[in-house]
This record gives structure tokens, sequence and C-alpha cells, in this order.
């Protein structure tokens, strides 16, 4: 990756351009590109181990309703870890071959989708982690009492709704003061290699 950052670095001097802080956008992708790189770990790492603790902590693997319950929560989990592999800042692994057009504008196009991932496909997977949790719910709490269940229903509903209303929106916040500037200047430079 440091390959490409000083190709555009070098690229951007020669255009003499006036106004842009190169080293500090370059210093904005590596630091993107490493807790990218975290989150998409932890991701992984957390998949394994959710479904691990909801097959052996709860009796939800004893009924279909359970087994379909892990399987949307396995589905849920894997595609937003797909989501985020795909927005992940890449390197052009050659680097004498690649076209720095292409690279830029590939870059610009992964931010964007971080950004689309928090304000549409994050909400999508609430809905699919509210709809799992109910569905376990039902096999589960099946012996309480209907206000018992219909209770544990709503009170897990909102409280995935609360804290997915408070993780968009720290994200969103993180995403216009980090992300959008980055895109704005990658757009900016791609905008002078083109001229």
């Amino acid at each position: 990756m440091e390959t490409n950052f000083n190709d555009i670095q070098q690229l951007w001097k020669s255009q003499k351009a006036v106004n842009f802080d190169i080293s500090g956008l370059i210093q904005q992708m590596k630091a993107t590109e490493k807790k990218q790189k975290t989150e998409w770990i932890i991701g992984i790492a957390c998949v394994p181990i959710t479904i691990s603790i909801l097959v052996y902590a709860l009796p939800l693997k004893d009924s279909p309703l359970g087994i379909i319950t892990l399987l949307i929560i396995s589905f849920g989990m894997s595609w937003v870890i797909w989501l985020n592999s795909k927005s992940l800042l890449g390197q052009v692994e050659n680097a004498e071959r690649y076209n720095q057009r292409d690279y830029l504008q590939e870059q610009i196009q992964k931010l964007k989708l971080r950004g689309k991932i928090i304000q549409k496909h994050m909400i999508t997977y609430g809905v699919i982690l509210a709809l799992a949790i109910n569905l376990g719910y039902l096999a589960v709490l099946a012996p309480l009492s209907l206000q018992v269940r219909i209770g544990a229903h709503v009170g897990a509903t909102l409280f995935i709704a609360v804290i997915m209303w408070f993780t968009l929106r720290k994200k969103s916040k993180k995403f216009e003061t980090e992300s959008r500037p980055m895109i704005r200047q990658l757009e900016k430079l791609l905008e002078e290699l083109k001229n």
C-alpha cells in the first residue's frame, strides 16, 4: 500500500496543486485502512463465538424455530462481514501495471460503500437481527404466559432498535467527519488527474 500512496503523492506534486494536503490524506487513508482491517477481523471472530453462545447457552438447537434463528443470525453476520470486505481500502498487487485513475476511483467507490452500509445496510441488518431474535423467543419463551412473551418480544425489538439507532448515529457522524472529507479530497485529486 505504501507504494500506491507514494505514487499518488508524486503524481499530485507533479500537478503543482494548491491548497491540498496530500500527506494528511495519505495518513487518513492509512488510518482508515487499519481501522477497517481491525473491524473485519473482529467481525470474523465474532460470528463463530456468537453462534457458539447461542447454540450452547440457549435451547435454540432443539426446535425448528431455533435452528432458523441461528441460520438467520449467521446469514446476517456473514453478510455484514462480506459488505465490510467489499469496502476495505486496498492495495494494487502490481504497482507497475495499475492505472492511478482506476485506483483512485476504486478507493472513492469503497469509501462511498462505507457510507451506504451505514445508511442502508445497517438498518436492514437491524431488521434481520430483530426478526431472528423474535423467532428465537417464540421457541424459548413458549412455556410462559402470553403477556410475558409479548413483553419480551416488544422489549427485544425496542432494545435492538435503540442500539441500532445509537450505533447508526455514531457511525454516521464518524463517516461525515472522517470519510466524507477524504472522498472529497480523492475526487479532487481524480479530477486533477483527468485534466
